[in-house]
């Protein structure tokens, strides 16, 4: 699958190579304290051809051991010859990249990571809002905030 984002410095076209789930536990009867932890490694950065490529690792892990999900995957950034460069050195260097790859890719995991969370009856890997019944005023019906 390929995803395609643009702003005004370069576009993000994120691709991925690799999903994986699995299922290690029935829940049957709840579990209650889940956590979810989810992590984006960035494993490698060239620059070819006019272009940046990220390689990442989206990483979904369950306490308890619920389950496991992995995606991987490659944004290729492209844009303007000097803002790569710069890009690369700043990653090199600090280990930042801009928001708008970062953001890319995050959204794209998040995204399938939800997919896959589905097949396999999991719960998903973001934190769903919780409804908190807010007291109704007198002749009015209740209201509900997320």
């Amino acid at each position: 699958m390929v995803y395609s984002v643009s702003s005004m410095v370069n576009v993000v076209n994120v691709s991925l190579s690799h999903i994986s789930g699995e299922r290690l536990i029935d829940l049957e009867g709840g579990i209650t304290n889940l956590q979810v932890t989810t992590n984006i490694s960035i494993t490698k950065i060239t620059q070819a051809h006019g272009m940046l490529e990220v390689d990442f690792v989206f990483a979904v892990n369950y306490n308890p051991a619920i389950a496991n999900l992995t995606l991987k995957g490659v944004a290729k950034v492209s844009g303007n010859e000097k803002e790569l460069e710069e890009v690369k050195r700043n990653f090199e260097e600090k280990k930042i990249l801009p928001p708008v790859v970062l953001q890319s890719i995050s959204n794209i995991s998040f995204i399938e990571g939800i997919f896959l969370a589905r097949s396999l009856n999991i719960p998903p890997p973001i934190p769903l809002p919780t409804i908190q019944q807010q007291e109704a005023p007198k002749g009015k019906s209740p209201s509900y905030i997320a």
